[in-house]
C-alpha cells in the first residue's frame, strides 16, 4: 500500500510517554488491575512496552512497532494488518539516531475515555534530534493478551510535558 496516513507519520515523529486520567500514580496499589501483576509490576510492564515500542520506531523495526499497537490504532494509521502497517511506516531515515536517548515519565492510571479503554499513560521523550531538540509524546497503554501492554493512543505534546499536559492531550484526541 502506498499512501502513508498522517496519523502513521505522526507516530514516527512522536515520542513522549506521559499520563492521562483522573487516577493517581500507577505504581500505587497492590491488586491485579488487568494486564497482570500488582500495581508496581503493571506499571513497570507498561513502561517497558512503551520503551520497546518507541525504540522500535527509532530503529525502524516496523514489524515490532506495528505489532505493539491495538487494532484500533492500526486502523487509525490506515492499516488493517501488521503487514499493511509495516508498508505504511517503511520510509527512509531522516536523522541519525545513534546519540538519541529515551526518557520515560511517571506512569499514571487512566480511566476509559471515548473509545479508549482504561490503561496507563506516560510521557516518553527522545532526543536530541535536529538542533538539540527533544520530541515528547503522551501514550495510552492498555492491557493486551497474556500480560502484554499495547499502545492505544499516541499524542504529540505541544503544551508541556508534565502529568497534566499529558492528561489533557489524551483527552483531546
Amino acid at each position: 500500500m502506498g499512501t502513508r496516513s498522517a496519523a502513521g507519520v505522526a507516530l514516527v515523529v512522536g515520542a513522549v510517554l506521559a499520563t492521562a486520567g483522573c487516577g493517581g500514580d500507577a505504581s500505587a496499589g497492590d491488586g491485579d488491575n488487568g494486564g497482570g501483576g500488582n500495581g508496581k509490576n503493571r506499571s513497570a510492564a507498561a513502561v517497558e512496552a512503551a520503551r520497546a515500542y518507541q525504540q522500535a520506531q527509532l530503529d525502524h523495526g516496523w514489524e515490532t512497532a506495528c505489532g505493539a499497537v491495538t487494532d484500533r490504532l492500526l486502523r487509525k494509521m490506515g492499516a488493517d494488518t501488521i503487514a499493511e502497517c509495516v508498508d505504511h511506516m517503511d520510509m527512509p531515515r531522516i536523522n541519525d539516531v545513534s546519540g538519541v536517548r529515551l526518557t520515560m515519565g511517571r506512569p499514571v492510571e487512566l480511566p476509559a475515555y471515548g473509545r479508549h479503554p482504561a490503561g496507563i499513560g506516560l510521557r516518553v521523550s527522545f532526543g536530541p534530534v535536529g538542533r538539540g531538540m527533544y520530541n515528547h509524546t503522551a501514550f495510552r497503554l492498555v492491557p493486551g493478551k497474556r500480560d502484554t501492554w499495547l499502545v492505544d493512543q499516541a499524542v504529540n505534546l505541544a503544551d508541556g510535558t508534565g502529568t497534566e499536559a499529558v492528561r489533557e492531550a489524551l483527552r483531546r484526541k
